[in-house]
């Protein structure tokens, strides 16, 4: 027999012993959830509950096995007559694994009662906009529509949050309310393609399992056989889910949920909070169970967060209580400006690594993926090899890239592949077209021949052309400075390009105003290239740069975005620009929970850090990216007892080339923040 009271702490056993029921269990960070879900599974099996009568919901199939992996273990080690096979597709746990793949195994038993045929097929993201894409075309009624990667999104959130396709519309995307019949046009049409086609996407999977579930005898026949129900991560889960679990949980009424509402940010894929908030309310005499016992933190980062996180009002109270005694006081970094901010941030990196700290246990936590930028120069310049984590590096972003080409174009007539980039965004300029146009231009002798080029084009290239000629104009007309030349991409139809076909143009948008305020600091177009050309170079061959040969990942920090980083964590963390505007971000504050969300992604953050936390931000802000500079909220609600050191600014030191400075104290009206000459070297001494 497995000893429970041993291996688990009084928290954990409580919910092992006594989860029959409508079970709630909050799991706060680093508190062992897995462990107590592992083992109430095989108290389960122990008690003689058959495997098929257990379903383990998870969000991805790698948790899954982790967690049948483990039961497997404690199972075999305490019962080895037993021998029980390992994996999710054996006989210890068939009904384990994501919401998606259990719905697509009972929906292959029952698709003939929702008019499929049970060998349908499962469209993948690519499959389902090239569908949408034809139907677009047939709906359209003008040139300025969304694309049908935005399309496909819009459709999925309004499926998986049940709320109306329009009113979706009106607040995720109210630049395409105009066409919000077309669209909802689409969506019908959409749905009636893939059922006469006998396929289904990745929310056909839940929609279906849950229309499914309205039948009485089917809805009855698996609710019975389901005697307990474990989902995991139940923050993460939409109503969708939330209906599919209840449904599920009808008969034998044991529904054991584990997550941690303050750890709730994803909303923006549809996840609802009251899923957690409102479980006792839709399950009356539900148990609740607290793990609050934190086996990764070190008391001093867990008052941090227990403090950071008591100023949302919506949320279980929750006390994280340290294991380890292990750790430093978090320390807050002010500094100068951003670039001042990276050079502070890698230096303590560099300290850490002195210090025998591994590279692969620092990380860099980060809002916004464009918050990064100045941090990956610096690096660079340093020496560091980093990973990044949540998306691509800045300068191999195609939006960055699409700018960079359009100042090459400038800057060299004869860049064949800059102007072939450029000029294939435009619809109508295929491959030949626009290596015809190349062609034309590098034999050109002046830049007024440029116009007279849509005279060799077809109908359809020459209306592409002319949209690039809007853009080339727009660029050429401000002086030939690199920041100056980026804003006016921005005001011209470029920004129309990207809000047209990404999802996510807002974060694009701010990437190129991030990247704007980077060029501030070059007076030339040809400087301003060189070094993004050098960083370029830097990056593919970052992975050796500096190291000893065969040296690798283990040899890398991690820089990553806070959304990407949850459920990970690191002994040394760095969370940076805190600062006004950027974190919490502009515009969470006029979205739904919006600041509540943003106060949890910076609790996630905080709760990364096993030893040693690092806050910063930059004095001096922006209009660029959204920041102002100065402290953020966030920053400003901080209890200057747990941090270490004294309250108020850092002290900083203005030095100039020469390595002769003056030294301000925090009280100094005239510390120069925003005064000081770029080719200053700006850096805070002192650490709050």
């Amino acid at each position: 027999m497995i000893d429970y009271q041993k291996e688990l702490n009084s928290e954990q056993l409580a919910v092992v012993q006594k989860g029959d029921g409508y079970c709630l269990v909050l799991a706060g960070a680093g508190s062992g959830k897995t462990r107590a879900v592992t083992y109430r599974v095989a108290y389960l099996l122990e008690k003689g509950v058959k495997p098929e009568n257990i379903l383990l919901v998870t969000f991805t199939n790698k948790a899954a096995d982790e967690m049948i992996t483990r039961v497997q273990g404690l199972i075999n080690s305490s019962h080895p007559t037993l021998a029980l096979p390992s994996g999710r597709g054996g006989n210890l746990m068939p009904w384990s694994g994501t919401f998606h793949h259990i719905a697509n195994k009972i929906l292959r038993q029952y698709a003939g009662v929702l008019g499929y045929q049970n060998n349908f097929t499962i469209l993948d993201s690519d499959d389902s906009e090239q569908m949408l894409k034809k139907i677009i075309k047939e709906v359209k009624i003008s040139e300025k529509f969304p694309s049908a990667k935005i399309v496909n999104n819009l459709i999925s959130f309004s499926r998986n949050s049940q709320e109306p396709l329009y009113e979706v519309i009106a607040e995720k995307s109210p630049q395409w309310a105009r066409v919000s019949k077309e669209i909802l046009t689409a969506a019908d049409l959409y749905a009636s393609h893939k059922k006469q086609s006998n396929v289904m996407d990745f929310d056909d999977l839940l929609i279906n399992f849950l229309v499914l579930l309205q039948n009485p005898d089917i809805k009855n026949k698996l609710s019975m056989q389901f005697q307990y129900i474990l989902v995991d991560e139940y923050q993460d889960t939409n109503r969708v889910q939330s209906q599919i679990v209840n449904l599920l949980a009808s008969v034998h009424k044991n529904l054991l949920v584990v997550g941690d509402d303050a750890q709730s940010i994803y909303s923006f894929r549809a996840a609802d909070i009251d899923n957690i908030l409102k479980f006792e309310e839709m399950h009356l005499g539900a148990k609740v169970f607290k793990l609050e016992t934190n086996y990764r933190s070190g008391k001093e980062i867990l008052n941090l967060a227990n403090s950071v996180i008591a100023n949302n009002t919506r949320q279980y109270r929750k006390d994280l209580k340290p294991f380890s005694k292990l750790g430093d006081k978090p320390k807050l970094q002010v500094r100068a400006d951003k670039e001042a901010e990276a050079e502070s941030v890698a230096h303590e990196i560099k300290k850490h690594l002195d210090s025998g700290v591994s590279p692969r246990q620092i990380a860099v936590l980060f809002r916004a993926s464009h918050h990064s930028q100045p941090l990956e120069l610096e690096l660079m310049r340093a020496d560091i090899p980093y990973e990044y984590r949540g998306g691509l590096r800045f300068f191999e972003r195609a939006h960055v890239k699409d700018a960079l080409c359009y100042l090459r174009i400038i800057n060299n007539w004869s860049d064949a592949s800059a102007w072939t980039r450029v000029l294939l965004h435009e619809d109508g300029l295929g491959p030949v077209a626009v290596a015809k146009i190349v062609n034309t231009i590098q034999q050109m002798e002046n830049v007024g021949q440029l116009k007279e080029l849509g005279e060799i084009l077809g109908e359809k290239a020459r209306l592409g052309f002319n949209n690039f000629l809007k853009i080339w104009e727009n660029i050429i007309s401000v002086p030939k400075k690199p920041a100056v030349m980026l804003a006016a991409l921005l005001d011209s139809p470029y920004r129309e390009y990207l809000q047209a076909e990404h999802v996510d143009s807002d974060e694009r948008i701010e990437d190129l105003e991030q990247m704007s305020e980077f060029a501030n600091k070059y007076e030339t177009l040809e400087s301003f290239l060189a070094e993004t050309a050098l960083h370029e170079s830097f990056q593919r061959g970052q992975v050796t740069r500096g190291l000893a040969p065969g040296a690798g990942k283990d040899e890398q920090i991690v820089l990553s975005t806070i959304h990407q980083a949850k459920g990970l964590e690191w002994e040394a963390v760095f969370v940076i620009n805190l600062a006004a505007g950027s974190f919490p971000s502009d515009r969470s504050l006029s979205e739904r929970d919006g600041l509540e969300e943003e106060r949890r992604l910076f609790y996630v953050a905080i709760t990364r850090a096993k030893k040693h936390l690092h806050l910063s931000y930059p004095e001096e802000g922006s209009s660029w990216g959204g920041s102002f500079g100065g402290p953020g909220l966030f920053i400003e609600e901080l209890d200057s007892q747990l941090l270490d050191g004294a309250s108020g600014r850092a002290r900083l030191t203005v030095l100039n080339d020469h390595g002769a400075g003056v030294t301000y104290e925090p009280e100094d009206d005239d510390m120069p923040f925003k005064s000081a000459p770029r080719s200053s070297f700006l850096r805070g001494v002192d650490e709050l």
